[in-house]
């Protein structure tokens, strides 16, 4: 049997709590599941693959270990199938664990990838940009989608304030996510500009982490941690001030520090990190803004956006009938996938493009940093796709 299946803990029903009970294989991760449904390969599915883990743990019968543990490698981490499961198995934590046991050489660049993004991601981003389309297809597609400004018309589908400032009670800082800092700075322009008068009470943001949510889904729990408490101590250093968020993952992200054992002093202060992490779009008030321009917007609800999505909230007040949302389709970023599979996220892509109603010069808006480099990789070339902030015309 592969080392790299043998070193996590195996399910099975004398296990207690949720997450290490078996599968029953019934079959409700299907109907979530972004790879299955794009692919129809069930052994991309979470059944397939606790399948697949059952074999290996607990019937010691597993044919081709190198195959199985690639296998096992592939999930997008949208977590879809964790809520569905009626067991309450959250597989992809499973497979991280998974990863990290045997991360392989694609954890090791995605490690470099991310922890050298101010250097990294502007030069590839700009070099692919250079390359002919049929030369830069492909995995390029997404670095030089990083960089983008999306070719929007002006007064097209935007917002614009009318009135008011947003009121910050005590000081606060952006933490704008590692695409907005090292890849889209115009992001970071605009969130300041939407507070108003209230961006001179903003303090200048110090040099944060990753908010570390793509390293842990590669299998790099120690990069993890020592991102987790490098902002942290940031934070405390600011004063422990409110954190302003305009990335849905890094939300997510940053609000699950609190599941971490010894990141905090004390209760206490894991309570007032927990009320700090505050999304930019909830806390400015969708009254003081107003649509512009003609046309629908189409609206992409992250796989990790908050629970409401502050984003889809404050966007649906701002454009009313206008903004248009379907069913919650998965853009398969994936993360490493896109190293590991870059065929795989196309197609999970190509299922979410097919899904969204064709017409000439649409706009496609989401507030998570993935998303919208995986969605502008893939558009349609009539389809402009665009954070919610690059939206906002003053």
């Amino acid at each position: 049997m592969s080392t790299s299946l043998q070193n996590y803990a195996t399910p099975c029903p004398t296990d207690s709590g949720a997450s290490t009970r078996p599968c029953i294989l019934c079959g409700k991760c299907l109907d979530v599941c972004p790879l299955f449904t794009a692919t129809g390969r069930e052994e991309l599915s979470p059944r397939g693959k606790s399948f697949l883990i059952r074999q290996a743990l607990e019937e010691g019968n597993l044919h081709d270990p190198v195959a199985a543990s690639k296998l096992l490698g592939l999930c997008l981490g949208c977590g879809r199938c964790a809520d569905g499961c009626p067991q309450g198995r959250d597989l992809p934590e499973l497979l991280r664990e998974v990863k990290a046991v045997h991360p392989g050489w694609r954890a090791w660049v995605w490690r470099a990838w991310i922890q050298q993004a101010r250097h990294i991601w502007p030069f590839l981003g700009r070099y692919a940009g250079l390359l002919p389309d049929r030369l830069a297809a492909g995995s390029l597609d997404v670095a030089r989608a990083m960089v983008h400004f999306p070719a929007r018309a002006r007064g097209s589908g935007c917002f614009q304030r009318i009135s008011g400032e947003v009121v910050l009670l005590g000081d606060a800082v952006l933490f704008p996510g590692c695409t907005a800092r090292f890849a889209r700075p115009w992001w970071v322009a605009n969130a300041e500009r939407m507070l108003g008068a209230a961006e001179n009470r903003l303090k200048s943001f110090p040099d944060w982490q990753c908010c570390g949510f793509t390293v842990a889904q590669a299998g790099l729990p120690d990069l993890n941690a020592e991102m987790q408490s490098r902002n942290v101590a940031l934070w405390r250093e600011l004063g422990r001030p409110t954190l302003l968020t305009i990335c849905a993952t890094c939300t997510t992200a940053l609000r699950g520090y609190t599941k971490a054992n010894d990141l905090f002093q004390d209760d206490r202060e894991r309570l007032a990190w927990e009320a700090a992490v505050q999304p930019l779009s909830g806390l400015v008030d969708p009254k003081d803004f107003r649509a512009a321009g003609i046309g629908d917007v189409f609206y992409h609800r992250p796989c990790h956006a908050p629970t409401p999505d502050p984003d889809a909230a404050f966007l649906q007040n701002v454009f009313g009938t206008r903004l248009v949302e379907n069913e919650s389709a998965c853009c398969g970023m994936g993360g490493v996938m896109q190293l590991s599979a870059p065929g795989l996220s196309s197609q999970v892509a190509a299922r979410y493009w097919s899904l969204v109603p064709e017409q000439s010069e649409l706009i496609v808006t989401t507030g998570c940093s993935g998303c919208v480099v995986q969605l502008a990789a893939t558009a349609p070339r009539s389809t402009v796709v665009a954070h919610w902030l690059e939206l906002f015309e003053g």
